[in-house]
């Protein structure tokens, strides 16, 4: 079996050292960049299973790095930086960023983070395409179509819009959508959900199929008329 690639972009040498041994001692082949611009030429040059992405690095910013990214690429993308006000970590994840982790950080909940995000990608169901309203999911190639436009989602949205889809016509908390998607001890603000549904449901426009229950969390159903408060 081929090792799963990781592109570590971290400019302080010592963090980007320790945290290359914890990958390779599991199994991953690593590669490291200490810039924007040569994460950048990195990323140009081989096909990633998951990037972890420091914000505040030289010449080409992290949330600069991401957006590039993000032109051509779903690949998973965990955020790990010092600026962890709340502005930032919802900038990321309108961004389509993964997780976002505050340093310092604990290199083993980095690890299992990883492994969890890839593991769903692995796990996703053994169903190749399935359609719903005007959406066609595919779970080969991850990609989500509405009408004949092809939607650009993360891959977290597009196991959160799975996952909503799969209750179709039920209730889903915040902390259940939580636990499934990000694992539990993710040690993720269940606000993080609203951001993401939000993002999810301007890629659905004009359809509105993704319901806010009050006080009780999300649903997804084809019917419109729903008692709702956004």
């Amino acid at each position: 079996m081929d090792k799963k690639k990781v592109l570590i972009v971290e400019d302080e040498k010592e963090i980007s050292k320790i945290t290359r041994a914890y990958f390779e001692r599991a199994g991953y082949e690593v590669y490291q960049a200490y810039d924007g611009e040569e994460a950048l030429q990195i990323f140009k040059d081989e096909d990633f299973d998951l990037i972890t992405l420091d914000i505040m690095i030289p010449k080409i910013n992290g949330f600069e790095v991401l957006k590039i990214i993000r032109t051509s690429s779903l690949v998973p993308v965990i955020i790990i930086s010092a600026l962890d006000q709340e502005e930032n970590i919802l900038k990321g994840y309108e961004l389509k960023v993964d997780d976002y982790m505050p340093k310092p950080f604990n290199p083993k909940i980095l690890l299992a983070k990883a492994n969890n995000l890839l593991n769903r990608l692995n796990n996703l169901s053994t169903t190749t395409e399935y359609k719903k309203g005007a959406l066609t999911l595919n779970f080969e190639t991850h990609t989500v179509m509405k009408d004949t436009e092809e939607l650009l989602l993360s891959k977290t949205e597009f196991d959160l819009l799975s996952l909503l889809i799969k209750h179709e016509d039920r209730t889903c908390s915040r902390d259940m959508l939580l636990d499934e998607i990000w694992g539990l001890n993710s040690y993720v603000d269940n606000r993080i959900v609203d951001t993401y549904i939000k993002n999810i449901r301007k890629d659905l426009k004009p359809y509105n199929y993704i319901h806010t229950i009050y006080k009780a969390g999300y649903m997804f159903s084809l019917k419109e008329n729903k008692n709702e408060n956004e």
